[in-house]
């Protein structure tokens, strides 16, 4: 059954600043359109200096004015999770709203990415009323306590492949610990934040706390180098954060996370007893959403012994990864994010089959309607193959073979990415030698993606440096002041 999409649908499409929506005098803003399905979506504005002036010092006035910083645990606990509550009654909507600007399968956020974002609130409303300061060994006649502060005003920016979960993972440890933050949504998917926004304001956020500002890298990189900004935390591509790493202290110093993009490996090792999980985890994790993950992972490295067995399994559990229209209650899979992205993934493709490797094409019974990709398997790949290399973020896997453990460590150490690994095997010492040498912020073992929220998530190289979700989230958004007492 396809879905309808509400006549009723109210897409709120103005930056939420100062705790309302706020209407702009301008000509700058982005036609809309959904990139998977016929559908016009309201224009988004551009904001500019005068709009990012007014989201900061919004921000700093509601800062400094420590009517949020100073609430108790348990008041910002009651305020979060109602926001919660609010979320679960308006899935149907916010998944509508995600689908339609995404393209994404509409059930992919129905049943995962809102409930996930439900859960990052939920885990850090529950978790601000158990972080301790430290005391220093007590000498008689003085106390020393290290203590943490909040930042300030600090900046989140996501990227639009999932757009609640990481604003969550930022926006909830950034004001529970007292920040006053503002968000800048990709410009490719805006609407769900700017209404979650809207409900943390209805639940008893005061205003300025959380400051939704649309538009694209201008409005970015104007409020990266704010002067009164102290912080900036970015999900989103590598390039995209080599760039902000190199502006963002352009008038002063100020802390910088990043959350960039992936090239993940999946070893699988002849060890490993059992294929059918491994090929039918890797398959899921790979081809979910077309591939628009970061920490995917995208190469496979497989024991030649067992090699043709393992792809075996592997195709046969592709087939359930065809794209199809987002809006079929059937479907899990939509199409690409946009016409670019299309052509970029695309651009990918044609060089693997230039590089004349073996290729499976998934393309049964595919729905073609613009941007959607069939899953596509290139394997038996050399070492010099820019498969290897380049991140696609699309439905492609990249396979090499290798002899022995060691080759297979210096095959997923070959890259400038380390997000995400995986090693499958039932031998332990393996497993052990492997997940210590393998370069990565996360090390999967017979899994994939199933960390939970208090599980800490980032990368190393360029893969970015910072963390989000868990509990260790929290110092991000703070400074460590040791108070030194002599009576």
């Amino acid at each position: 059954m396809i879905l309808k999409i509400p006549k009723n649908l109210n897409i709120e499409n103005r930056p939420f600043i100062n705790g309302s929506f706020k209407s702009l005098k301008t000509n700058k803003f982005l036609k809309r359109k959904s990139p998977s399905l016929d559908y016009s979506l309201p224009k988004l504005f551009l904001c500019r200096e005068n709009e990012v002036n007014y989201a900061v010092n919004s921000a700093k006035n509601s800062f400094q004015d420590g009517l949020w910083k100073n609430k108790s645990s348990k008041e910002k606990k009651k305020i979060f999770l109602k926001v919660a509550t609010k979320m679960k009654k308006k899935i149907q909507e916010l998944s509508m709203l995600d689908c339609l600007e995404t393209g994404r399968a509409i059930n992919n956020f129905k049943r995962d990415s809102i409930p996930k974002a439900i859960e990052v609130i939920e885990y850090f409303a529950e978790s601000i009323d158990k972080i301790y300061d430290n005391m220093t060994p007590l000498d008689l006649g003085s106390m020393n306590l290290i203590t943490r502060k909040p930042l300030g005003v600090v900046v989140g920016i996501t990227s639009w492949n999932d757009p609640l979960v990481p604003a969550m993972w930022k926006v909830c440890p950034a004001i529970l610990m007292g920040n006053s933050i503002v968000m800048k949504p990709s410009e490719l998917s805006s609407f769900s934040l700017l209404r979650l926004a809207e409900f943390f304001f209805e639940a008893g956020l005061p205003k300025g706390v959380l400051n939704v500002i649309t538009g694209d890298g201008i409005t970015a990189e104007n409020l990266i180098q704010h002067k009164d900004t102290n912080g900036i935390y970015f999900t989103g591509s590598t390039k995209t954060g080599k760039k902000i790493s190199q502006i963002a202290s352009k008038n002063r110093i100020k802390k910088i996370s990043l959350e960039c993009g992936g090239k993940s490996s999946f070893i699988v090792s002849r060890n490993c007893t059992n294929l059918n999980k491994a090929a039918k985890t890797l398959a899921k994790n790979i081809f979910y959403n077309q591939g628009q993950i970061c920490s995917a992972p995208s190469r496979l490295i497989i024991d030649k012994k067992i090699s043709s067995l393992f792809f075996e399994k592997l195709f046969k559990e592709t087939e359930k990864y065809i794209p199809k229209n987002p809006l079929d209650s059937n479907s899990e899979i939509g199409g690409l994010i946009s016409k670019k992205h299309y052509q970029n993934v695309k651009k990918i493709f044609n060089i693997g089959l230039k590089e004349k490797n073996s290729v499976k094409i998934f393309n049964k019974k595919r729905w073609k309607k613009n941007y959607s990709f069939p899953p596509v398997i290139f394997y038996n790949l050399k070492n010099n193959s820019k498969l290897l290399q380049e991140e696609i973020f699309g439905p492609i896997l990249s396979c090499i073979e290798y002899s022995d453990i060691n080759e297979a460590i210096k095959i997923a150490n070959n890259s400038q990415y380390g997000l995400a690994s995986s090693i499958w095997s039932n031998n332990f010492e393996e497993i052990h030698y492997v997940s210590n040498l393998v370069e990565a912020g996360i090390i999967h073992i017979n899994s994939y993606g199933e960390d939970g929220i208090n599980i800490p998530f980032g990368g190393i190289k360029n893969s970015g440096f910072g963390r989000d979700k868990s509990i260790f989230a929290f110092q991000e958004y703070t400074y460590i002041k040791s108070i030194v007492y002599k009576p």
